[in-house]
């Protein structure tokens, strides 16, 4: 703006130089001369006002878009926090999920070390039935291989009579020393 004055102002000095020689008037200026500054002043505040005009225009132009850069500033930064809102609620929703699937996983834990503790005790259980039965049936193996022992024994004590029948060879042993000799072998004198 400054720079349009100044040259304005540079042209009417030029012209005012190039001028006629001055006038025998005395004054130094012709009719013409003056007319010619008329004119130029005239047209120097007609230009004055039109760049007065064009910079209050320039100016507006550049408040409205100062106004309208602040405004897309406002609204890129309401988007923002919008984003920001909408990302920081997603985040807690995932947290929040993350949470619950570490809950799950957590009584998920639980009922498997409740099922292995189960089966171990079923284990053991069944460990500690199977040894009291292998036990029972050793010692009723036991018992009953003696009852059948003395049972046996006694059936051929009395059936049999065995024992005289040892008796009666070990007597006629005595006679025989073939006979001892095998009874002998036979640990049966």
């Amino acid at each position: 703006m400054k720079t349009a004055i100044q040259s304005l102002m540079l042209i009417i000095a030029v012209l005012l130089a190039q001028a006629p020689v001055l006038a025998a008037d005395g004054n130094g200026f012709t009719k013409e001369d003056r007319e010619l500054l008329r004119h130029l002043a005239i047209r120097t505040e007609r230009l004055d006002a039109t760049l007065s005009e064009f910079k209050d225009a320039v100016d507006k132009r550049f408040e409205q878009t100062d106004k309208s850069l602040s405004d897309f500033k406002d609204s890129v930064d309401m988007r923002f926090e919008q984003v920001d809102k909408r990302l920081s609620d997603f985040k807690d929703s995932v947290d929040m999920r993350f949470e619950q699937v570490d809950k799950r996983l957590e009584q998920v834990d639980k009922r498997l070390e409740f099922m292995q503790d189960l089966m171990i005790a079923m284990l053991a259980v069944f460990g500690s039935l199977c040894g009291v039965f292998v036990g029972l049936l050793l010692w009723d193996r036991k018992t009953f291989m003696e009852r059948a022992k003395e049972a046996a024994m006694r059936e051929l004590e009395t059936k049999w009579k065995i024992n005289e029948w040892l008796g009666a060879l070990r007597t006629y042993s005595e006679k025989k020393p073939d006979l001892a000799e095998i009874l002998r072998r036979h640990n049966l004198l």
